[in-house]
C-alpha cells in the first residue's frame, strides 16, 4: 500500500504542472469584452524642449486592437512599436498590448494630448487627455565636471566640433580626392566619408561643405550610401559621398569639410524594478522603452589636407582655348547640305569626354570668309559627375554662290594627363547651292536666239461624247428580308455569345463574392487603395508623419492578409523572419522606423520612390 501511494503521488507531481501550463495557455483566449479597457500615459509630464519621452497606449483584457495616432498641437509623434503581455493573478488571467510614441516639441509651453480612440472587437474605447510641460533647454544649464558641453546649432555658443583623433568614439570624417597634385580649374573627383559609432541615432542637419575658400564644389550625391564597417576594431556606420571639385588658385592649399548633424543620446530614466513583475526585470527590451533621448548638435570635421595647385602653362596656348580642362571628343553635322545662297544651315556639334564643362564654348569655324554666322545654343548631358555631352547648334548661312564646303571647326582644351594643350579640328562638310531666280533669268538672257527652248504642246481636248448604253443590267426577281441576310445574322450570333459571357461573368463575380476569403481580400485591397490614396496626400502636403503612417499601416495590412494575422500586430521582427534578407520591403520598413524614430527628413523624391517599391513589391509577393 505504501508503494502504491508513493507511485500516486509521483504521478500527480507530473500531471498537476502540465494542467497548470495548459490552463495558462487556455486563459490568455477566454479575455471577456467587458473587461477591456484603455489607458494612456506620459513617461514625464515634464521634460525639457531639447529630449523626448515616450508615450505609451495600452490596451488592457485584450490582445488586438487598433488605436488613432495621438495629436496634440505644437507636439509631434513617431511611432515605435508595439509589445504585448499576459499575466496570471490569483488564477485569472490578464491580457495587455501597448503601443509606444516618442513625442517631441516644438517650443516650450504648456500642450495638451488629445483623447486617442481606439477600436477592439468593433467597440470603441477612449483615453483620458493628458497635459505636460515642455521646459527650456537643457544646453543653457552648466554641464557636469569633467563632460563636455555641446549647445544647440541655434545657441550663441557654437556646437561640438568633432575632429579624427578627438571625437573618434562618436564620429569623424574623412575626405579622398584622386589626386593629391592638380591644375587650377581642372575637375577633379572626390569621395567623403563620415563615420557614425553603432548605437547612436544620428540626424545629418546638412551635406558636407568645404572649409575656406580654396575650391569650389561642382557636384555631390544627395543622398550618402550607407554601410556598416569596423575601425580598429570598433564598429561604426559608414556615409559616403561622391562628388566632383576644382581649385581656384595655385599654390599649396588645404582641403576639409563639415557638416552639421544631431545626436540623439539615451538617457535611462528610474523605473520602479517590479512596474511588470520580476518575469520581466532587468530585460534590455523595458530598458529601452521606458529610456528618454536629448539632442545634441555637433559639427563633424575632417583633418586637413594640403592639395598641390599648378598653374596653366602659357607657351603654346591656342588663341580659342577658353579654359577648358580635361579629356574631350569632337563631332559635327550639318542640315541641311542643300540649298540656296541666304538659307539658313544648322550646324550642330558635339562635345564629349570628361572635364570642367562649364568652361567649354562653342568650336568655332576655322574659315568665316563667305559665311554669317550667329550665336550657338547649347544643351549639356551630364551622364556621371564631370563626365557628359555639350550639344551646340549653331546656325550658319552662306553669302556667296561659289562655296562647296562648310569649313571645319575647331575646339582647342587642356589635357592635364598629358600636361598640354590640345586641339580637334572637324572635317569640311560638303554643300549643294542652287542659282536663285535671277542668275537662271541671267543665263537665258545670255543664250543664242536659236537655242530658245521651244514651247511645249497643250494636251488635245476630246470632241466626242460617250456612247448611250441600253443594257440594264441584272434584274433582281425577289428582295430578302433583313433577317434572312448573311450580316444581319453574323452580327445577331455575336451579340448573343457576348450577352451570354456578360452573364457568365456576373454569376462568376457573384460567386466569388459570397466566399469569405475572397470577400476579406477585396476588403483589404479596399483598404490598401484608402491608404496609397492617403500616402500620395501627404508626399503633396509634406506631411512625413501621414506618410510613415500609412506606409507601414499598407505593408501590415497586405502581410496581415497573407498570414492570417491582425495587421496591427505585424512588426519589423516579423518580417525579418518572413521575408528574405535582400527583401526591397524589409529595407523599406527599416527605414520608415528609423525615420520615424530619429525625426530625419525625406524628401518628395525619395517618398516617391518608396512608394513606388511597395507597390511594385506588392504586386509581385
Amino acid at each position: 500500500m505504501r508503494h502504491y501511494t508513493t507511485n500516486r503521488v509521483f504521478l500527480y507531481s507530473l500531471v498537476l504542472p502540465i494542467v497548470t501550463l495548459l490552463l495558462l495557455l487556455l486563459a490568455g483566449t477566454m479575455v471577456r469584452a467587458g473587461d477591456v479597457s484603455v489607458t494612456a500615459k506620459l513617461n514625464s509630464t515634464k521634460f525639457p524642449i531639447d529630449q523626448a519621452v515616450l508615450y505609451t497606449l495600452t490596451i488592457n483584457g485584450s490582445r488586438s486592437g487598433k488605436p488613432e495616432m495621438p495629436k496634440a498641437e505644437g507636439l509631434q509623434f513617431s511611432y515605435q512599436g508595439q509589445s504585448s503581455q499576459m499575466q496570471w493573478i490569483n488564477g485569472k488571467s490578464s491580457s495587455a498590448l501597448s503601443y509606444s510614441f516618442v513625442v517631441q516639441a516644438e517650443k516650450p509651453g504648456k500642450y495638451t494630448i488629445a483623447p486617442v480612440k481606439v477600436t477592439v472587437d468593433g467597440k470603441v474605447y477612449t483615453t483620458q487627455p493628458i497635459t505636460c510641460t515642455v521646459l527650456p533647454s537643457t544646453a543653457s544649464q552648466a554641464p557636469p565636471a569633467g563632460r563636455q558641453s555641446l549647445q544647440p546649432s541655434g545657441s550663441s555658443a557654437p556646437s561640438a566640433r568633432l575632429r579624427s583623433g578627438e571625437g573618434d568614439k562618436i564620429g569623424f570624417m574623412r575626405i579622398d580626392p584622386a589626386r593629391d597634385s592638380i591644375y587650377s580649374g581642372q575637375l577633379v573627383p572626390f569621395t567623403i566619408k563620415a563615420y557614425f559609432r553603432q548605437g547612436l541615432r544620428v540626424t545629418l542637419k546638412s551635406s558636407p561643405r568645404f572649409i575656406g575658400e580654396n575650391f569650389i564644389l561642382h557636384s555631390i550625391d544627395d543622398k550618402p550610401r550607407q554601410t556598416e564597417t569596423v575601425v580598429n576594431g570598433t564598429p561604426y556606420t559608414q556615409l559616403t559621398w561622391q562628388g566632383t571639385l576644382s581649385a581656384v588658385k595655385e599654390g599649396m592649399a588645404p582641403l576639409e569639410v563639415e557638416m552639421d548633424a544631431t545626436l540623439l543620446v539615451r538617457s535611462n530614466r528610474g523605473r520602479s524594478p517590479n512596474q511588470f513583475g520580476s518575469l520581466f526585470a532587468n530585460d534590455p527590451f523595458f530598458d529601452d522603452f521606458f529610456a528618454s533621448y536629448s539632442r545634441r548638435e555637433v559639427k563633424v570635421a575632417s583633418p586637413k589636407k594640403s592639395i598641390t595647385v599648378k598653374d596653366l602653362p602659357t607657351a603654346g596656348r591656342p588663341q580659342d582655348f577658353h579654359g577648358a580642362i580635361g579629356t574631350f571628343s569632337l563631332a559635327v553635322a550639318a542640315q541641311p547640305v542643300q540649298g540656296k545662297v541666304g538659307d539658313p544651315i544648322t550646324l550642330k556639334m558635339a562635345v564629349s569626354g570628361t572635364g570642367n564643362f562649364d568652361l567649354v564654348q562653342s568650336p568655332v569655324l576655322t574659315d568665316s570668309a563667305g559665311w554669317k554666322t550667329y550665336p550657338a545654343t547649347e544643351n549639356f548631358s551630364e551622364h556621371s559627375p564631370g563626365n557628359g555631352t555639350k550639344t551646340f547648334e549653331q546656325a550658319v548661312v552662306p553669302t556667296m554662290p561659289t562655296l562647296k564646303t562648310i569649313p571645319s571647326v575647331r575646339f582647342s582644351y587642356f589635357d592635364p594627363e598629358a600636361g598640354e594643350y590640345v586641339t580637334l579640328s572637324s572635317d569640311p562638310i560638303a554643300i549643294q547651292l542652287e542659282q536663285t531666280v535671277g542668275q537662271a533669268a541671267a543665263d537665258v538672257r545670255a543664250k543664242p536666239a536659236g537655242q530658245q527652248p521651244a514651247p511645249v504642246d497643250a494636251p488635245a481636248r476630246p470632241d466626242n461624247l460617250a456612247p448611250l448604253h441600253t443594257d440594264p443590267g441584272t434584274l433582281v426577281t425577289t428582295i430578302k428580308p433583313l433577317y434572312q441576310k448573311a450580316w444581319f445574322m453574323i452580327v445577331s450570333a455575336i451579340s448573343l455569345l457576348l450577352l451570354t459571357a456578360a452573364l457568365l461573368l456576373f454569376l462568376r463575380r457573384k460567386k466569388l463574392a459570397d466566399n469569405p476569403g475572397i470577400l476579406q481580400e477585396k476588403q483589404v485591397n479596399d483598404r490598401l487603395g484608402r491608404h496609397f490614396q492617403q500616402i500620395h496626400e501627404a508626399i503633396k502636403n509634406e506631411d512625413q508623419g501621414s506618410f510613415i503612417t500609412h506606409c507601414r499601416a499598407a505593408i501590415q495590412e497586405y502581410f496581415g492578409l497573407k498570414w492570417n494575422k491582425e495587421p496591427l500586430a505585424i512588426t519589423l521582427s516579423d518580417l525579418q523572419q518572413q521575408l528574405p534578407a535582400d527583401s526591397p520591403l524589409l529595407a523599406l520598413f527599416t527605414r520608415l522606423e528609423q525615420a520615424g524614430y530619429s525625426g530625419e527628413t525625406l524628401d518628395p523624391q525619395e517618398m516617391g520612390r518608396m512608394v513606388t517599391t511597395i507597390k511594385k513589391e506588392l504586386k509581385q509577393s
